[in-house]
């Protein structure tokens, strides 16, 4: 683990890369409290990279939650390909990596989690059976978007245009307005050279190709699960989200009317306290001591 940092009696902070033959390196950084009684694999969202989540890990802290936050590949400062994907199980990969360097010293429990695109993987990650955590925490998990190509334009994509494209960049740069409505936080995503704004079509394909491919509704899910969500999300689709997780007794669903799509951005304060009360819940508990 990298050189720690830390305050006088505040929770400690350390980085390191994953170093991985044939794979791209990933960075990781960790939130350390004094003392540690869950610790949680946390994924970011798609455009930024770990940084962002530091604030809602500092929080997480203070209850005795460590958190791991990894950089994607070709994201932060991890290596690889900026803003691409060869294959989806690249990605979820890159989120085993990180779960099983975190699950390398002993915890009283361990949980997954993510925003958006984040959320995604971690879904992915349990659901093939690589990851068994004692819970899940997904924040605007991207099971589908508002915006959805037609069948035909979908099949133009994937067949034609997918296989001798993949590697395109549509020349508009993926717009922040509906991520946040801090201004000063959009004006630093904009300006941050770690941000990506520029995906591949090949990511993007991979990304539709994994939503579609998620069953509606999971009736093999039986990981306890707090998924918050955004009544104003501008950029993912609620109503799929509630498909996948349809009379879902092991899932708890709350809904924030004060923020667009990023809850770690507009109600970092509200995401960090839901998640803690989750996590010391009785059924959880129940859960992790059996």
């Amino acid at each position: 683990m990298g050189e720690p940092f830390s305050g006088d009696d505040g929770p400690v902070l350390s980085a390191r890369y994953l170093d991985r033959p044939g794979e791209p390196a990933l960075y990781v950084r960790v939130v350390h409290p004094r003392t540690t009684r869950e610790r949680l694999l946390f994924v970011h969202a798609s455009t930024v990279h770990s940084e962002y989540y530091l604030p809602l890990a500092l929080q997480l802290a203070r209850h005795g939650i460590e958190t791991w936050l990894p950089d994607l590949r070709g994201h932060g400062h991890s290596a690889g390909q900026r803003g691409h994907t060869r294959a989806w199980h690249e990605p979820v990969g890159d989120v085993l990596a990180a779960w099983q360097a975190m699950q390398a010293d002993p915890a009283p429990s361990v949980l997954i989690g993510g925003e958006s695109y984040g959320a995604l993987l971690a879904y992915e990650a349990v659901r093939l059976g690589a990851a068994s955590p004692s819970g899940a925490i997904f924040l605007s998990p991207a099971f589908g978007l508002h915006y959805h190509p037609s069948p035909t334009v979908y099949r133009l994509l994937t067949r034609w245009i997918w296989p001798v494209g993949g590697q395109f960049r549509p020349l508009r740069r993926l717009p922040v307005e509906g991520v946040t409505q801090n201004p000063a936080l959009r004006n630093l995503i904009e300006r941050d050279r770690l941000c990506n704004r520029h995906y591949t079509l090949g990511f993007l394909l991979h990304l539709m190709e994994a939503q579609r491919a998620v069953p509606k509704p999971d009736r093999e899910w039986d990981i306890p699960t707090l998924i918050l969500l955004s009544e104003k999300d501008p950029i993912t689709d609620n109503e799929v989200t509630r498909a996948v997780f349809d009379g879902n007794p092991a899932v708890s669903l709350q809904l924030q009317g004060s923020a667009l799509h990023s809850l770690v951005a507009d109600q970092p304060v509200w995401a960090a306290e839901s998640m803690a009360d989750w996590i010391s819940s009785p059924r959880l508990r129940r859960r992790i001591d059996h």
